[in-house]
């Protein structure tokens, strides 16, 4: 398959979705959160056969948000 010859304001178009996502991919490694989220499974979560206090609980909570 040939790629159709993409115009000048289609060129442009990308090149500032790509300084967006950049952008956006580095703010948030320094805010430290990941950006896709969803759709993730909990391993530990679901692993987890011992019973644990509120308290520990709470902290788990806590560390994953």
């Amino acid at each position: 398959m040939a790629r159709t010859k993409l115009t000048a304001k289609e060129i442009e178009k990308q090149k500032e979705e790509q300084k967006i996502r950049a952008k956006a991919s580095r703010a948030v490694r320094r805010s430290g959160k990941s950006i896709k989220t969803e759709g993730k499974v909990g391993k530990a979560k679901a692993k987890t056969k011992e019973t644990r206090s509120q308290k520990k609980i709470a902290t788990v909570r806590k560390s994953r948000n």
